[in-house]
Protein backbone atom coordinates (compact mmCIF):
# COMPACT_ATOMS: atom_id res chain seq x y z
CA UNK A 1 0.00 0.00 0.00
CA UNK A 2 2.69 2.33 0.44
CA UNK A 3 4.65 1.73 -2.71
CA UNK A 4 0.68 2.16 -4.48
CA UNK A 5 0.48 5.70 -2.35
CA UNK A 6 4.59 6.88 -3.56
CA UNK A 7 3.69 5.55 -7.11
CA UNK A 8 0.02 7.35 -7.25
CA UNK A 9 2.04 10.57 -6.04
CA UNK A 10 4.28 10.76 -8.47
CA UNK A 11 2.20 10.18 -11.05
CA UNK A 12 -0.85 12.57 -10.06
CA UNK A 13 1.91 15.55 -9.00
CA UNK A 14 0.15 16.09 -5.95
CA UNK A 15 2.43 16.97 -2.27
CA UNK A 16 0.67 16.40 0.40
CA UNK A 17 1.42 18.41 3.71
CA UNK A 18 0.81 18.35 6.80
CA UNK A 19 2.32 22.09 7.40
CA UNK A 20 0.69 25.08 8.17
CA UNK A 21 0.76 27.80 6.01
CA UNK A 22 3.51 29.55 8.31
CA UNK A 23 4.93 26.32 8.65
CA UNK A 24 5.74 25.68 5.03
CA UNK A 25 6.70 29.46 4.26
CA UNK A 26 9.37 28.99 6.88
CA UNK A 27 10.35 25.74 4.95
CA UNK A 28 10.95 27.41 1.80
CA UNK A 29 13.16 30.34 3.01
CA UNK A 30 15.18 27.78 4.82
CA UNK A 31 15.73 26.49 1.51
CA UNK A 32 13.33 23.26 1.41
CA UNK A 33 10.44 21.91 -0.92
CA UNK A 34 7.56 19.91 0.43
CA UNK A 35 7.83 16.19 -1.05
CA UNK A 36 4.76 14.38 0.64
CA UNK A 37 3.04 13.06 3.18
CA UNK A 38 4.69 9.86 4.83
CA UNK A 39 3.56 7.98 7.35
CA UNK A 40 4.90 4.21 9.00
CA UNK A 41 2.64 2.22 11.15
CA UNK A 42 2.89 -1.36 12.73
CA UNK A 43 0.16 -3.48 15.17
CA UNK A 44 2.19 -5.18 17.93
CA UNK A 45 0.61 -7.52 20.51
CA UNK A 46 1.86 -6.62 23.67
CA UNK A 47 0.78 -9.62 26.19
CA UNK A 48 3.05 -10.07 28.46
CA UNK A 49 4.56 -6.93 30.83
CA UNK A 50 7.36 -8.54 32.76
CA UNK A 51 5.61 -8.08 35.87
CA UNK A 52 4.57 -11.26 37.87
CA UNK A 53 3.37 -10.74 41.49
CA UNK A 54 4.20 -8.15 44.84
CA UNK A 55 6.58 -5.53 44.57
CA UNK A 56 7.99 -6.43 47.60
CA UNK A 57 9.86 -8.95 46.31
CA UNK A 58 12.68 -6.15 44.91
CA UNK A 59 12.37 -4.68 48.34
CA UNK A 60 11.07 -6.21 51.39
CA UNK A 61 10.23 -4.34 54.91
CA UNK A 62 8.82 -1.16 55.59
CA UNK A 63 10.72 0.38 53.00
CA UNK A 64 10.46 -0.51 49.34
CA UNK A 65 12.43 0.74 46.22
CA UNK A 66 10.79 1.79 43.01
CA UNK A 67 12.32 -0.73 40.50
CA UNK A 68 12.60 0.71 36.91
CA UNK A 69 12.50 -1.09 33.71
CA UNK A 70 15.95 0.79 32.57
CA UNK A 71 17.83 -1.68 34.95
CA UNK A 72 18.20 -4.42 33.56
CA UNK A 73 16.32 -6.43 30.39
CA UNK A 74 14.26 -8.85 33.43
CA UNK A 75 13.68 -5.64 36.21
CA UNK A 76 10.02 -4.80 36.62
CA UNK A 77 8.10 -4.07 33.32
CA UNK A 78 11.54 -4.06 31.07
CA UNK A 79 9.71 -6.38 28.66
CA UNK A 80 6.58 -4.15 28.22
CA UNK A 81 8.97 -0.60 27.34
CA UNK A 82 11.38 -3.03 24.79
CA UNK A 83 7.52 -4.10 23.05
CA UNK A 84 6.65 -0.68 23.15
CA UNK A 85 10.57 0.73 21.94
CA UNK A 86 10.30 -2.00 19.30
CA UNK A 87 6.86 -0.30 18.08
CA UNK A 88 7.75 3.07 17.55
CA UNK A 89 10.81 2.43 15.84
CA UNK A 90 9.40 0.27 13.48
CA UNK A 91 6.62 2.89 12.39
CA UNK A 92 9.23 5.61 13.10
CA UNK A 93 11.86 3.60 9.95
CA UNK A 94 8.51 2.81 7.71
CA UNK A 95 8.42 6.38 8.04
CA UNK A 96 11.69 6.96 6.96
CA UNK A 97 11.70 4.19 4.17
CA UNK A 98 8.64 6.37 2.34
CA UNK A 99 10.82 9.37 3.10
CA UNK A 100 13.89 7.85 1.19
CA UNK A 101 11.75 6.59 -1.63
CA UNK A 102 10.26 10.04 -2.07
CA UNK A 103 13.99 11.48 -2.88
CA UNK A 104 13.77 13.79 0.49
CA UNK A 105 16.45 14.45 3.06
CA UNK A 106 13.93 14.94 5.80
CA UNK A 107 10.74 14.57 7.66
CA UNK A 108 9.08 17.36 9.51
CA UNK A 109 6.10 18.03 11.81
CA UNK A 110 6.60 14.29 12.69
CA UNK A 111 3.66 13.22 15.21
CA UNK A 112 3.84 9.79 16.84
CA UNK A 113 -0.28 7.93 17.93
CA UNK A 114 0.25 4.52 19.74
CA UNK A 115 -3.62 3.31 19.78
CA UNK A 116 -5.17 0.16 21.64
CA UNK A 117 -6.86 -1.70 19.51
CA UNK A 118 -8.18 -4.50 22.05
CA UNK A 119 -6.52 -5.47 25.44
CA UNK A 120 -3.50 -6.91 23.56
CA UNK A 121 -2.88 -4.82 19.98
CA UNK A 122 -1.55 -1.81 19.76
CA UNK A 123 -1.37 0.40 16.60
CA UNK A 124 1.75 2.67 16.60
CA UNK A 125 1.93 5.05 13.73
CA UNK A 126 4.37 7.94 12.71
CA UNK A 127 2.88 10.70 10.32
CA UNK A 128 5.24 13.80 9.17
CA UNK A 129 5.55 15.61 6.21
CA UNK A 130 8.96 14.79 3.72
CA UNK A 131 10.62 17.56 2.36
CA UNK A 132 13.76 18.02 0.10
CA UNK A 133 16.44 20.78 0.56
CA UNK A 134 17.47 22.75 -2.40
CA UNK A 135 20.86 23.39 -1.46
CA UNK A 136 24.34 20.81 -2.57
CA UNK A 137 24.57 19.12 0.85
CA UNK A 138 22.74 16.28 1.29
CA UNK A 139 22.38 13.97 4.53
CA UNK A 140 23.03 10.63 3.96
CA UNK A 141 19.86 8.99 5.45
CA UNK A 142 16.83 11.47 5.88
CA UNK A 143 16.73 12.85 9.06
CA UNK A 144 13.48 13.33 11.07
CA UNK A 145 11.92 15.94 13.42
CA UNK A 146 8.91 16.73 15.54
CA UNK A 147 9.23 20.22 14.90
CA UNK A 148 7.51 22.41 12.91
CA UNK A 149 8.60 24.46 9.72
CA UNK A 150 9.12 27.25 11.48
CA UNK A 151 10.96 26.07 14.31
CA UNK A 152 13.21 24.11 11.61
CA UNK A 153 13.93 27.38 10.18
CA UNK A 154 14.77 28.89 13.54
CA UNK A 155 17.29 25.75 14.03
CA UNK A 156 18.66 26.18 11.56
CA UNK A 157 19.46 29.88 11.18
CA UNK A 158 21.05 29.36 14.48
CA UNK A 159 23.49 27.30 13.53
CA UNK A 160 21.58 23.88 14.71
CA UNK A 161 20.62 20.99 12.15
CA UNK A 162 18.04 18.48 13.36
CA UNK A 163 20.09 15.00 13.43
CA UNK A 164 16.90 12.81 14.51
CA UNK A 165 13.96 11.83 16.93
CA UNK A 166 14.76 10.46 20.48
CA UNK A 167 12.89 9.42 23.36
CA UNK A 168 13.39 7.72 26.09
CA UNK A 169 10.79 5.49 28.17
CA UNK A 170 10.79 4.16 31.71
CA UNK A 171 7.96 1.89 33.58
CA UNK A 172 8.48 1.88 37.36
CA UNK A 173 7.11 -0.51 40.25
CA UNK A 174 6.85 0.10 43.92
CA UNK A 175 5.08 -1.98 46.40
CA UNK A 176 2.86 0.23 48.68
CA UNK A 177 4.54 -0.29 51.83
CA UNK A 178 4.05 0.37 55.79
CA UNK A 179 4.72 3.88 55.19
CA UNK A 180 3.23 4.44 51.78
CA UNK A 181 -0.15 2.83 53.41
CA UNK A 182 -0.04 4.72 56.51
CA UNK A 183 0.84 7.98 54.53
CA UNK A 184 -2.42 7.45 52.02
CA UNK A 185 -4.67 6.63 55.17
CA UNK A 186 -7.99 8.75 54.97
CA UNK A 187 -6.49 10.12 58.60
CA UNK A 188 -3.00 11.07 57.51
CA UNK A 189 -4.73 14.45 56.62
CA UNK A 190 -2.77 16.67 54.15
CA UNK A 191 0.31 14.96 53.94
CA UNK A 192 2.86 14.06 51.01
CA UNK A 193 3.07 10.23 49.85
CA UNK A 194 6.55 9.86 49.89
CA UNK A 195 6.26 6.64 48.46
CA UNK A 196 4.93 8.05 44.69
CA UNK A 197 6.76 10.88 45.16
CA UNK A 198 9.73 8.32 44.53
CA UNK A 199 8.66 6.40 42.12
CA UNK A 200 7.58 9.21 39.89
CA UNK A 201 10.93 10.81 40.02
CA UNK A 202 12.78 7.32 39.87
CA UNK A 203 10.63 6.72 36.19
CA UNK A 204 11.40 10.41 35.06
CA UNK A 205 15.33 10.12 35.81
CA UNK A 206 15.06 6.60 34.19
CA UNK A 207 13.35 7.88 31.11
CA UNK A 208 15.46 10.99 31.58
CA UNK A 209 18.75 8.69 30.94
CA UNK A 210 17.31 6.88 27.97
CA UNK A 211 16.31 9.95 26.16
CA UNK A 212 20.48 11.02 26.90
CA UNK A 213 21.73 7.79 25.71
CA UNK A 214 19.31 7.31 22.01
CA UNK A 215 20.00 10.73 21.28
CA UNK A 216 24.04 10.70 21.43
CA UNK A 217 24.24 7.59 20.04
CA UNK A 218 22.20 9.74 17.36
CA UNK A 219 25.48 11.88 16.67
CA UNK A 220 23.82 15.26 18.50
CA UNK A 221 25.47 18.02 20.24
CA UNK A 222 22.17 18.40 22.19
CA UNK A 223 18.89 17.79 22.18
CA UNK A 224 15.40 19.51 22.51
CA UNK A 225 12.88 18.22 24.84
CA UNK A 226 9.34 18.93 22.98
CA UNK A 227 6.70 16.87 25.50
CA UNK A 228 6.81 14.67 28.60
CA UNK A 229 4.34 12.37 29.33
CA UNK A 230 3.89 10.54 32.60
CA UNK A 231 0.68 8.28 34.52
CA UNK A 232 0.56 6.51 37.12
CA UNK A 233 -2.12 3.63 37.92
CA UNK A 234 -2.56 0.94 41.36
CA UNK A 235 -2.30 -2.57 40.56
CA UNK A 236 -4.21 -4.85 42.91
CA UNK A 237 -1.92 -7.94 44.18
CA UNK A 238 -4.60 -9.37 46.63
CA UNK A 239 -7.29 -8.22 49.21
CA UNK A 240 -5.55 -5.33 51.34
CA UNK A 241 -2.18 -5.04 49.17
CA UNK A 242 -1.71 -2.57 46.57
CA UNK A 243 1.34 -2.10 44.45
CA UNK A 244 1.85 1.29 42.32
CA UNK A 245 3.11 1.29 38.85
CA UNK A 246 4.56 4.85 36.85
CA UNK A 247 5.31 5.31 33.30
CA UNK A 248 7.00 8.05 31.36
CA UNK A 249 7.66 9.00 28.21
CA UNK A 250 10.08 11.98 26.56
CA UNK A 251 10.28 12.64 23.45
CA UNK A 252 12.43 15.80 21.48
CA UNK A 253 14.74 15.75 18.64
CA UNK A 254 18.67 15.33 18.30
CA UNK A 255 20.62 18.33 16.84
CA UNK A 256 23.91 19.11 15.93
CA UNK A 257 26.12 22.13 15.47
CA UNK A 258 27.16 23.29 12.01
CA UNK A 259 28.53 26.70 12.78
CA UNK A 260 30.37 26.69 16.42
CA UNK A 261 30.82 29.69 18.01
CA UNK A 262 27.55 31.36 16.52
CA UNK A 263 25.18 32.12 19.31
CA UNK A 264 21.52 29.88 19.44
CA UNK A 265 18.26 32.28 18.87
CA UNK A 266 15.91 29.45 20.22
CA UNK A 267 14.79 31.47 22.97
CA UNK A 268 11.37 29.43 22.84
CA UNK A 269 12.69 25.82 22.61
CA UNK A 270 14.50 24.11 25.15
CA UNK A 271 17.68 22.86 24.89
CA UNK A 272 19.42 19.32 26.84
CA UNK A 273 23.00 19.78 26.50
CA UNK A 274 23.76 16.00 25.78
CA UNK A 275 28.00 16.76 27.06
CA UNK A 276 26.85 17.80 29.79
CA UNK A 277 24.87 14.80 31.58
CA UNK A 278 27.49 12.06 30.04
Amino acid sequence: MARARIDRAAADGVRTSLLSAGGAAGLEVAGFDVVGEVLGTTVMQIGWSGYGGCGASFGLGSFAPAVVSGSSRWSGYAPYVQAVRQGRDTALNRLLQEAAALGADGVVGVRFTDERMDATKREFMALGTAVRSRGRQRPTSPFTTELGGQDVAKLLAAGWVPVGMAYGISVAVRHDDWRTQRQNSVWAGNVEITGYTELLNHTRADARRDFTVRAGRLGADAALLSGIWTRMWPVEIGENHTDHVAECVLTGTAVASFRPGTPATTSSLTILPLRRMR
